[in-house]
């Protein structure tokens, strides 16, 4: 993982490195693992620390195709929030194996990045029981539109644009009559501030998505109290799915 030189939130000493991972292990962290610019990722967890060797050891996916495409990318992202601080680092992983079952491998990072600004995790919504934004604005074709988010946190979200209508938005504009609709969650009016276009590649002969960011903008206190309700949704429903609960 390529760090600047002056980046005040990247960590290179061997013990800091150590103590980080070893919080991600006892707190049972969640971590997420993506191929950025690609359109795979898992939510997985730390299964052990192999202080010998320079490995960490992760649960892998319940789907072997996305453990493939996790074991052919060059480099895989890994973030999970310690602390309320979002640690994230790069590495290639390996397959390996752990109390008799499939895991994924990856080597200690000679640095990692800890970033103290950022307060929220970003999960993925499933499409299995997708979330959707209504967005109402003049400059859209019909005037409004409705996109499924690809993930969510407290400080903003990911929209799924598969016709690309907001493509030719600029970065910066302000959508100010948004409607946020979780599953089993009230419906929250929200404002958004576009960050960035991304192209997703998708495996096989599908053509890239266009994924949207967007930060809420002015979001109040009580809104976004409910929106980390739904975080909180997932995240129990991912915890609950891997320790055998539900």
């Amino acid at each position: 993982m390529a760090i600047e030189e002056n980046d005040p939130f990247a960590v290179s000493q061997k013990l800091d490195i150590q103590n980080i991972l070893q919080g991600l292990l006892d707190k049972r962290a969640l971590v997420r693992l993506d191929v950025p610019g690609h359109a795979v990722s898992i939510i997985s967890t730390l299964l052990e620390l192999d202080l010998k060797k320079g490995f960490l050891v992760l649960d892998n996916a319940s789907d072997d195709t996305v453990n493939s495409q996790l074991l052919r990318a060059p480099a895989v992202r890994l973030q999970g929030m310690l602390d309320r601080v979002l640690i994230e680092f790069r590495g290639h992983l390996q397959p390996t194996m752990q109390g008799g079952k499939p895991a994924l491998s990856m080597r200690w990072p000679d640095q990692l990045r800890r970033i103290q600004r950022r307060e929220f995790f970003r999960m993925d919504v499933p499409t299995t029981n997708p979330a959707t934004c209504l967005i109402h604005d003049a400059s859209l074709p019909d005037g409004k539109i409705t996109l499924p988010l690809a993930n969510i946190s407290a400080g903003g979200l990911q929209l799924i644009d598969r016709n690309k209508i907001l493509a030719n938005q600029p970065i910066g504009a302000f959508f100010d009559d948004c409607m946020l609709d979780m599953p089993g969650i009230e419906a929250q009016e929200v404002s958004l501030r576009l960050l960035r276009h991304d192209q997703l590649i998708q495996e096989g002969d599908k053509p890239p998505l266009l994924v949207v960011a967007c930060r809420f903008f002015n979001l109040p206190a009580n809104r976004q109290i409910t929106i980390q309700q739904y975080v909180g949704v997932l995240e129990r429903a991912i915890l609950a799915r891997r320790w055998g609960t539900e």
